[in-house]
């Protein structure tokens, strides 16, 4: 599994998201309600009848419990005897409809689920690794708990191309291609942002050269070869900056380019092109590129800030990110808590 929640007894069933929406649920998003205020949750019609004290929703033997940081959901704790109502509280999680909870109900209650569920499980709730779902059958009922999946430092791969203070509060992880486009636009966007404020971001950079583009893996390489004469940065930079010179090359010419970008930034040539020529750095590239399922990049650019996953990257979405790491005690002390109950 792509996080460390999941050691210890419970089950960890890759893929069991697929089995509990089905195809017809998937469009909901598995972090639709997650960080949204517990006002707005509250709002939901699926809690209509439901007495609710503070952030938490009682109705006969059924509890739903938010948990909130910063202001936040980051997390829906689900406790009843019955399905049905098991079935609402992933719907208040993942802001479903009254229609939509007969299928997830059904889905439940699958054998397979079921006798895993006697064991415990923790999984990931969407194709993108953003949110965890927990399910465990208990002796009077069930407990599920719907939460954002922060993953740890141990899951992404080891990489030597870091920019910012050791002692930064926040830790961004970017995995990137150079021949990508948008991550061009990362590159000279937000990216250019954290770089500029050492003491508050430590950028650490992975490699995730696309199959689709050509020069890619070369450009990686390249990339690595500066970085063993201690220069990735600012030959990344270059990189970006020539975008549209060696992008629509065939692989040889750009090599050159490459060699070129190499000489004028001040860099040893003679040992540039020897490291280019020999590969030297293609097996460090390519152990990086093995880790693309457990840090859940399926394309470029990926960006991780303190082990949450950012969709946007809007202003907003990374201050709520830096509000619920950062705060005491933090999101994820708050759902390593919760999801002890499940291990």
């Amino acid at each position: 599994m792509p996080f460390s929640l999941s050691s210890g007894s419970a089950v960890p069933v890759r893929g069991l998201h697929l089995l509990l929406l089905g195809a017809s649920l998937l469009g909901c998003g598995a972090q639709a309600q997650l960080w949204q205020t517990p006002q707005v949750t509250a709002k939901q019609p699926l809690l209509a009848g439901y007495t609710a004290a503070g952030h938490v929703f009682r109705k006969k033997d059924t509890t739903f419990t938010l948990d909130v940081v910063a202001g936040r959901v980051v997390g829906v704790l689900v406790e009843t005897t019955n399905t049905a109502d098991l079935a609402r509280g992933f719907g208040v999680a993942w802001d479903m409809t009254e229609k939509d909870l007969p299928e997830l109900q059904k889905n439940l209650t699958s054998p397979g689920v079921l006798i895993s569920a006697l064991r415990g499980i923790v999984d990931v709730a969407d194709e993108y690794g953003t949110s965890v779902l927990a399910l465990r059958r208990t002796g009077v009922g069930w407990k599920a708990y719907l939460t954002l999946n922060i993953l740890p430092e141990s899951t992404f791969p080891r990489s030597a191309n870091v920019t910012g203070q050791a002692s930064a509060p926040n830790v961004i992880h970017l995995m990137s291609d150079f021949q990508c486009p948008y991550c061009q636009d990362l590159w000279i966007g937000d990216l250019a942002g954290w770089r500029k404020q050492p003491g508050q971001y430590r950028v650490v950079y992975h490699q995730f050269p696309l199959d689709f583009h050509k020069n890619a893996f070369a450009a990686a390489e390249a990339s690595e070869c500066a970085a063993a004469q201690g220069q990735f940065w600012p030959y990344s930079d270059r990189l970006f900056e020539r975008f549209n010179q060696w992008t629509r090359l065939e692989t040889v010419r750009a090599t050159e380019k490459f060699a070129l970008y190499a000489k004028e930034g001040g860099l040893n040539v003679a040992a540039f092109k020897t490291c280019m020529g020999k590969h030297t750095t293609q097996a460090e590239i390519k152990r990086q590129l093995a880790s693309k399922e457990t840090a859940f990049v399926s394309g470029t650019p990926t960006v991780y800030l303190n082990g949450i996953r950012l969709l946007e990257r809007s202003a907003e979405e990374q201050q709520a990110v830096l509000a619920v790491t950062r705060a005491v005690p933090s999101a994820g002390a708050v759902i390593e808590g919760r999801l002890r109950a499940f291990r």
